[in-house]
């Protein structure tokens, strides 16, 4: 296997909040000691409910967050502690495609001058930019005419495309997909999926994929990693993860996914978790799902499990 294209070490990532008491803020964990590495022309899919810090990981590895601690090694350099200015040279090498198509959008830009922002940012030369915003509209399966008009006057489906031309203009080697396709129409989803899918084998790009929908995450991710509560709890190919998931909020988590065969899903049984989540801003000293596990331990309240291999490339942090 090729070396890492990035390793992220003990990522934390703390927002404050509330206001101080005795000079000091309470702080939301929103992303606490999350660790993998992800590979060139790979799709890494994260899963996990809301508000576990999927995101918040995504947004830390191309820098709109600075984080709190850890390392995000890119090719071999720390970009974690970098100010603005340092990381500027990354952002032709990474970039992100938000979920929302409506808000990530301005309305005040043409279709041309969203997908130009990027280069422009850039200083790429106004010949060379006309000529590649020309060839991004037509990558994404959109009309050169399209290129004078607003987002307003799109679908949900076309505005998509036109946020992945401008992910693509700097022809980035690490793209961000988060959960880029929640916010679409179920006929439309498979289009943009199957176009982000042939865009990698094109241009041979790292996805980082966040989603909510575990079925689309295993068609189309080579690994997956499951987060609970700012914590990877599991991670392997994806294969091994759902024909072998070991940890408890993985079982529940893909006992929750829709069956399209009626007799498969009347013998198929859903796992209803009991217990209340714990508040990321007081999260437990222990297991973060303890509260939640039914094979709990006394020692699960006390110590935090470590991230073990269990078998070759699958990660488990459980003490059971």
């Amino acid at each position: 296997m090729d070396a890492p294209l990035i390793q992220v070490r003990s990522l934390r990532m703390y927002f404050p909040v509330g206001n101080k008491i005795f000079g000091k803020r309470r702080q939301l964990k929103a992303v606490d000691d999350v660790s993998f590495d992800l590979y060139p022309g790979e799709t890494f899919g994260l899963v996990g409910e809301s508000g576990c810090g999927k995101t918040t990981v995504g947004r830390s590895l191309v820098r709109l967050y600075r984080p709190t601690g850890g390392e995000i090694l890119y090719q071999g350099t720390d970009i974690a502690p970098l100010d603005e200015k340092a990381v500027m040279p990354y952002r032709r090498r990474m970039q992100m495609i938000f979920q929302d198509p409506y808000a990530s959008l301005n309305p005040r830009m043409t279709v041309s001058s969203i997908i130009a922002e990027p280069m422009k940012l850039q200083h790429v030369a106004q010949d060379e930019i006309t000529a590649r915003v020309a060839e991004l509209v037509e990558k994404v399966g959109l009309k050169k005419d399209h290129l004078n008009r607003y987002p307003h006057e799109f679908s949900g489906g076309q505005r998509q495309r036109i946020g992945i031309a401008r992910a693509l203009a700097m022809r980035p080697e690490f793209i961000v997909c988060d959960e880029p396709i929640s916010a679409l129409d179920v006929s439309i989803q498979a289009q943009v999926i199957n176009m982000l899918e042939e865009l990698q084998q094109q241009m041979g790009m790292t996805y980082l994929f966040v989603s909510h929908d575990l079925s689309m995450v295993r068609h189309i991710s080579h690994r997956v990693g499951v987060m609970y509560l700012g914590h990877m709890v599991e991670l392997a190919t994806a294969e091994e993860l759902y024909s072998h998931m070991q940890h408890p909020y993985t079982k529940a988590l893909m006992s929750a996914v829709p069956i399209a065969d009626p007799d498969l899903a009347a013998k198929t049984q859903r796992i209803v978790l009991q217990g209340d989540v714990p508040q990321p801003i007081d999260p437990p000293p222990g297991c973060p799902f303890a509260s939640r596990c039914r094979y709990c331990k006394p020692f699960c309240w006390e110590t935090r499990p470590a991230m073990k291999e269990v078998s070759p490339g699958h990660f488990l942090a459980c003490h059971l």
